[in-house]
Parts: C-alpha cells; sequence; structure tokens
C-alpha cells in the first residue's frame, strides 16, 4: 500500500556536493573527501579567533564549540531542511540541516584538535510524501570521545548527549550521504542528468549502501533506463534483503513491466518488511482512513505508534480516525499526547529555523 516509488532522502542532512561534469573523468575518492570536509578560509579564520583553549577540559570545548556555531555572537547558523548546501555555502548563508551541521562541526574540532566522527540513524526517523514518492528521513549527527565515554552533538540539541552505541560512518560515507541527497534534490528539481552524476558518486564513494543504489535506481528509471534501474534495485537488495525502498520499488517496477509472478514475490517481501516498519503503518492507516475504514486505520496507527511512540503525527492522525469513528474521549487523549510531544520536541531544539521570527 506505499507509493510506487520510494526515496530515502535524509532527514535536514543534506549539502552541496561536487558532482562532475557529463564526460568528465571522476575525481579521485579520497580528494572529493577532503574537498568537502575543508574549511574555508575566512572560516578557518573566525575559529581561530574564537577557538577554545586546548588546556581547559574536552567536553568545555565542545560545548563552546557548538555556542559557537549557533549562538548569535558566533556563526548564527540556522536550520534549514532544504536546499542542501556543503561547509563552504553553509557558513556563507549560516543555515544548515543535520548533515552539513555534522560536517561543519566535525572539520572544525578537528581544527580544534578534536577527535570527531560522523555517526548516521539506521531507522527512519520522518517521512513525507510527495506525488508518487515516499521521502523517508533518517538523521546525521556528530560524534566525540571524551574521558572514555562516547558523546554525541546534534543539530537539534545545544547541550552533548551521552550515547552508548553509536553507529559510527566514514568521511567517504558521510560524503555519500551528502551526494545521494543531492541527487534526490536534483532529481525533485526535474534536473535528471545532475541527479544521475550525483548519484554515480554517491556509489563510488560508498558502494556498501543499499539506499544509494535503491536512490540511484529511481534516478536511473526516471530518465528512461529500466534496465540499469532493476540492476540497481537488485544490488540494493543484495545488500540489505528488507530495504524497504527498493522492496517498493521493484514491485512497481515489475507490476508496470506486467511481471506479475515477479511482482507478487516482492510484495510478499514487502509486507513483511513494512509489518516491523512505523512509517509503513502510519501510511496503511492514512489510506484506510482516506477510504473510510477507519477501524482498521486506527489499529494501524496504534501499531505504528508501538514502534515508534514519540512521534507527534502517529498521535495526531490517530486522533482523527477516533473522531471519526465517533470516540471523542480517545480523540482527546491522542490530542493532548501529540501535543506534549510537540512542546517536548520544541523546547529541546538548540538551533532556531531559519523561517522563524526573528532568526535572521
Amino acid at each position: 500500500m506505499l507509493r510506487r516509488l520510494a526515496i530515502l532522502l535524509l532527514f535536514a542532512c543534506m549539502g552541496e556536493g561536487l558532482a562532475q561534469s557529463p564526460g568528465a573523468p571522476a575525481p579521485d575518492p579520497a580528494t572529493q573527501v577532503d574537498a568537502a570536509m575543508a574549511l574555508p578560509e575566512e572560516l578557518r579564520l573566525a575559529l581561530d579567533a574564537r577557538k577554545p583553549d586546548r588546556g581547559l577540559p574536552v567536553e568545555e570545548r565542545v560545548q563552546r564549540l557548538v555556542d559557537f556555531m549557533i549562538g548569535d555572537d558566533g556563526l548564527a547558523l540556522r536550520y534549514q531542511e532544504q536546499p542542501t548546501h556543503g561547509i563552504a555555502e553553509s557558513y556563507a548563508q549560516r543555515k544548515v540541516n543535520c548533515l552539513s551541521f555534522t560536517l561543519m562541526f566535525i572539520a572544525l574540532a578537528r581544527a580544534s584538535g578534536i577527535r570527531a566522527y560522523a555517526q548516521a540513524s539506521d531507522d527512519a526517523l520522518a517521512m513525507r510524501v510527495l506525488g508518487d514518492t515516499v521521502y523517508r528521513a533518517t538523521h546525521v549527527n556528530a560524534g566525540v570521545e571524551i574521558g572514555g565515554g562516547r558523546y554525541t552533538v546534534d543539530v537539534g540539541w545545544r547541550s552533548l548527549l551521552a550515547v552508548r552505541k553509536p553507529r559510527t560512518i566514514t568521511d567517504a560515507q558521510a560524503i555519500a550521504l551528502l551526494h545521494n541527497n543531492n541527487a534526490v534534490e536534483r532529481l525533485l528539481s526535474g534536473d535528471r542528468q545532475g541527479a544521475a552524476a550525483h548519484a554515480e558518486v554517491a556509489l563510488a564513494l560508498d558502494p556498501g549502501s543499499a539506499t544509494a543504489w535503491s536512490n540511484a535506481g529511481v534516478v536511473y528509471l526516471r530518465s528512461g533506463s529500466r534496465d540499469a534501474a532493476e540492476r540497481a534495485y537488485l544490488q540494493a537488495l543484495k545488500l540489505q534483503r528488507d530495504h524497504l525502498g527498493a522492496l517498493s520499488n521493484l514491485v512497481g517496477f515489475y507490476r508496470e513491466a506486467g511481471a506479475t509472478h515477479l511482482a507478487e514475490g516482492y510484495a510478499k517481501r514487502l509486507r513483511r518488511a513494512q509489518s516491523v516498519d512505523p512509517f509503513s503503518q502510519f501510511l496503511i492507516a492514512q489510506a484506510l482512513a482516506e477510504s473510510g475504514a477507519y477501524d482498521d486505520a486506527v489499529a494501524h496507527y496504534r501499531r505504528a505508534i508501538r514502534l515508534m511512540p514519540d512521534e507527534p503525527q502517529f498521535h495526531r492522525s490517530l486522533a482523527d480516525a477516533y473522531l471519526r469513528q465517533g470516540n471523542a474521549t480517545a480523540a482527546e487523549h491522542a490530542r493532548n499526547r501529540a501535543g506534549r510531544l510537540e512542546a517536548q520536541r520544541e523546547s529541546q531544539r538548540g538551533i532556531r529555523d531559519a523561517a522563524s521570527p526573528g532568526s535572521g
């Protein structure tokens, strides 16, 4: 019951990349990574003027660096989900999302003598539907080691977060994510050639990413290369058997081609993967609610909430379904829960939205 195509888009995690011109030789991956992680000279000078004393405890140095990035007396960075910017453009415009913030923090931290690295979430944290495409969002942030403990530096928080088992990714993987998102943005704007260039760079930097292969398949398909799209989707599933994007894309691909047997086989795998995925359950509930099947919709909304309890939109949509059922008491309870979660999320924000009043 998911839409035909599914692109995984990192939540607020993107950056301007180094897409090669058509026909140009591919730059060396290490060179691309070094260039993407480089600090512009003006930013390096700004850091030198505010760089924390190396004699201070590492935790205090990290906190001062975060304050320098988001404070009004420092860089005054503001949150903006799209468009994507790399380090230099993020600094010039003072607008970041989670990937561009992470890349800038890592570069600034290393220039300050602090060991920092990128971390990526394996789970979707948000979702949106646009036209015939489902965009699933994951999250990227920075990690630092302090006194034998691991801490997270996140665009959404002003303070350090203690974490136990972060999934560390390499610089190359982080820059691959950047290009993956650039590919999605170019595709959204209708620039298929630019999308393909970024998709190819993402694959060159991180050929083990199922998401990069699945998204490349969408780019190839929309560019008219069906064979390349099929190979990309199948490669994604070799890397991750239950990848929702690749499964959904293959189901649509084979149904459109009239390959019913293949489509049904992948549809069974897709349903199994959806059964443990909160956003899939949410989308199924939405479709049921739109058709008037409110009892079934409530069941799927509740399953989505069991899988992901703290997503306000799940509770708000459940409230609407309860109201349609005539269960006003349950609707009020769900709506109040959504309100509390939204207030809690807003209170934890460490960086103001670029579009909010007074944000500059």
